[in-house]
This record gives C-alpha cells, sequence and structure tokens, in this order.
C-alpha cells in the first residue's frame, strides 16, 4: 500500500501536467490610442465572435490595454484560467463577454502608443498559464510612439514557443498613401518578434482565419 500511494500521486501529477500542454491561453493586446481607440468596439466584437467560443474549460484567455505605458498590472482589463468545468467555464465566458462590453463602452484614448510594453506583459501571463499553446493576438496599426523617457528591450526569449498575430491592422493615411511603408512596418515587427522566441508572426485581414491558429 506505501508504494501504491505515491505511484498514484505521480500518475495524477503527470496527467495534470499532460493537461496544461494541451491547453492553450490566448492573449489579446487592444490599442486605445490615436485613432485606432475609434476601433475598441469592433475590436471587442471579434475577440466574442472569433477568440472567446475557441476557448475551452482549461484554457486561459487575457486582454491587455495598449496605451501611454502598457507594462502595467493595471493594463490587465481581464484574464483568468477556465474551469475545468463545462457548465463553469461556459458561465466565466459569458461574464468575461460582459465585461468586454463594459470596456468597449468606456471612453479612453491616450496620445501615445507602448506595444512592445503591452507585449511584454502579456508574454509573462502566457508563460505564467503554463499553456502549451499560447498566442498572442495584436489589434493595433503597429506604429509604436513611446513617451519621453521610457524604453523598451525585449529579452531574448521573450516570446519563445509563441504565435503572435497582428489582426485588423489599421493603415495610416501615409500607408494609404505608400502602401510599401506598411509592408516594412509589417516586415519590421515580424524580424522583430521571431528574433525575440516567437514561432510565428502572422498578419490576418479576416477574424475567421484565427480558426486556421487557434487550437480547437
Amino acid at each position: 500500500m506505501r508504494r501504491t500511494f505515491p505511484a498514484a500521486l505521480a500518475l495524477a501529477l503527470v496527467s495534470c501536467t499532460s493537461g496544461r500542454n494541451y491547453a492553450q491561453a490566448v492573449c489579446a493586446l487592444v490599442d486605445v490610442s490615436g485613432t485606432y481607440a475609434d476601433q475598441k468596439p469592433e475590436v471587442v466584437a471579434i475577440i466574442k465572435r472569433a477568440i472567446l467560443p475557441r476557448l475551452n474549460p482549461g484554457d486561459s484567455r487575457f486582454v491587455i490595454r495598449i496605451d501611454d505605458e502598457s507594462y502595467r498590472k493595471v493594463n490587465l482589463e481581464g484574464g483568468m484560467t477556465l474551469d475545468v468545468r463545462p457548465s463553469r467555464a461556459n458561465a466565466q465566458k459569458m461574464a468575461f463577454a460582459e465585461a468586454l462590453d463594459d470596456f468597449a463602452r468606456r471612453p479612453m484614448r491616450t496620445r501615445h502608443t507602448d506595444i512592445r510594453g503591452a507585449m511584454m506583459l502579456g508574454a509573462e501571463y502566457l508563460k505564467e498559464s503554463g499553456a502549451g499553446h499560447r498566442t498572442l493576438v495584436v489589434f493595433s496599426d503597429l506604429e509604436e510612439d513611446l513617451p519621453k523617457g521610457v524604453t523598451r528591450s525585449l529579452a531574448s526569449d521573450e516570446f519563445i514557443g509563441m504565435r503572435v498575430v497582428a489582426l485588423n491592422v489599421k493603415r495610416l493615411n501615409a500607408d494609404n498613401a505608400n502602401p510599401s511603408a506598411y509592408r516594412a512596418r509589417l516586415a519590421s515587427w515580424r524580424e522583430q518578434v521571431t528574433a525575440h522566441g516567437a514561432r510565428d508572426f502572422t498578419v490576418l485581414m479576416e477574424p475567421e482565419k484565427l480558426d486556421d491558429i487557434l487550437e480547437p
């Protein structure tokens, strides 16, 4: 009997670890600076339609606000690991959807855009989740504008094993005049995140394409 209990305990621990390896964690970064702030209701609708339904019991989800200084815990608009019980997980998703609606209604617009700060915070939450599949989804025009005195340096393994997705990227006036500027900005972000550990960097035009990236 004394041998059976440790063996059972070890099996339980392995099973728990395996479960987390199969779980996924998704962190959405929502830009509330400049003209992109007007996109907030649309972004919330996309999160509710294309991300929340894809999450299963045991998965994790986070929403982080991109503003003047995004590497702050107060920038986390909401996040948790869903209960393993389906009925409880569904109730949590419904409550989270209501919190997102409140976020969409709150007026906010910042002058500067700290994208890397939000990415760094999001990466920390994804790593802490312990999920085997981790995805950062960025809603922004991807034009970073840090306030004076704010610096951001990414660690070499900042996004290790993660997928980074740019969705609903708003084109600036300069992009319409010169599309190569838009393409160069996306290429710069792709180079930056993959150089710091990301598995890949994908730009999506349609939210429905998230189905090909997020776990079933």
